[in-house]
This record gives structure tokens, C-alpha cells and sequence, in this order.
């Protein structure tokens, strides 16, 4: 997600699809099995008990591995601009999951916060921070989060934030299946700007990259 700000920011939200998945290979008896053929014309031999056929059992076994996306159209991609940081703002963009098992959702900012690429003097900024939320529809129930954007900024490492960096199947907020299901969405909120430092005239920008994969 691209957020810019000019007086105002905008915002484009990319999205990651996985998948994972295997088979397993296919097994067969390997036991001798042998069918007799009754021949008519020796009417006084004794054949063994079930010596019309030979049975062959084949064990065929295989397993579906979870697969997890963005539905056709239901990506969290959105793009705003002219929201001033000022007066205070919020925005929430929608998403559809197409996730077969437990997975995971995790985003990340290029800046950490909006940002002004201009060099500042003292007693200016050059970003002001935002809160990023997550709410997302599962089979069992909305599960949620809610991190300062520092948390997610791709340069911090490791933060306490649940779905900070690129999902994966040990990172990420946990939810269970969720398939084609409404509801979902991640919001974008800052109150009016409120710092001991004067913000510094220009274009602020952000762009948010949201990830998913199946779990563990």
C-alpha cells in the first residue's frame, strides 16, 4: 500500500500469494498371490480352498497441503492521497482470502511512517506516524491486531508487532481456514498531528506490502 502525502498521502496496498502442498507416493502389495485354473478333465484332483482367483490389494494413498491467496479481485490494493495528517485521518481497505488451513498475514512499510524525503532543520519532521490494523474474517471467528507503523518498518528486524515483516509458516498473525469469506480488512489510522516538532512542508508517502502463507 502506497500511501502519499502532499498536504496529503496516498497509498497502494501489494499483495503475496503461496502455496504449498505434496503427495504421497502410492503403495502395493509385493506378496506372491496364485490363482489355479480348474481343469475339467482332471476330476480326481483335490485343487487348494479358493483357487478360482487372486486378490491384489493396492493401497493408494495422497494428501492435499493447504494453499492460501487473495481471492480473484480481493487483494488489499488501494491508493490514497490528499489526507492531511493534521487534522487526523483514517482509511480501511477490504480483502478476500482464499486460504484452505491455518495461515498467516504480515505486513510491512518501506518507511516506518509518512515520510518527506527532504532533509529537515531543527526543530522540524520529516515523518509522522500512523497506526495500522488488521481484521480478518476466519472459520472460526475475526481475528485481529493492531501496530504503530515503526513496528513494521522493513529496516526495524524483528518488533513485538504479531504480523510485522513477509508472512510465512512461523511469522505472521495466525488465522485459521478462511475461504472466500467477507468481512476482512486492514485500516490505517492516525489522530491529528499533535508532535513537539514542527512538520516540515511537502509530499509524505508510505507504501505497506501485505504477505500471506500457509501455517505450520
Amino acid at each position: 500500500m502506497r500511501i502519499r502525502q502532499g498536504i496529503g498521502k496516498r497509498a497502494a496496498l501489494a499483495a503475496v500469494m503461496l502455496a504449498m502442498g505434496h503427495a504421497v507416493p502410492v503403495y502395493a502389495d509385493t506378496a506372491p498371490i496364485t490363482a489355479y485354473y480348474n481343469d475339467p478333465a482332471l476330476t480326481t484332483y483335490t485343487y487348494p480352498t479358493n483357487n478360482t482367483n487372486a486378490v491384489i490389494n493396492i493401497d493408494v494413498k495422497a494428501s492435499v497441503g493447504g494453499t492460501c491467496g487473495f481471492a480473484t479481485n480481493g487483494a488489499p490494493t488501494a491508493s490514497f492521497s490528499g489526507l492531511p495528517i493534521e487534522a487526523g485521518w483514517t482509511r480501511q481497505v477490504a480483502f478476500t482470502a482464499e486460504c484452505t488451513a491455518p495461515w498467516r498475514i504480515a505486513v510491512s512499510s518501506l518507511n516506518g511512517a509518512l515520510k518527506n524525503t527532504a532533509t529537515v532543520p531543527a526543530g522540524y519532521t520529516n515523518k509522522a506516524a500512523y497506526d495500522v490494523a488488521l481484521n480478518v474474517a476466519s472459520d472460526s471467528g475475526p481475528v485481529t491486531g493492531n501496530c504503530p507503523v515503526a513496528q513494521l518498518d522493513q529496516a526495524a528486524g524483528s518488533t513485538p508487532c504479531s504480523f510485522e515483516g513477509t508472512a510465512s509458516t512461523s511469522n505472521g498473525l495466525q488465522v485459521s481456514r478462511s475461504f472466500d469469506l467477507t468481512g476482512s480488512y486492514i485500516q490505517m489510522t492516525a489522530p491529528a498531528y499533535t508532535g513537539s516538532a514542527v512538520l516540515y512542508s511537502g509530499n509524505y508517502s508510505d507504501t505497506l506490502t501485505v504477505t500471506v502463507s500457509p501455517a505450520v
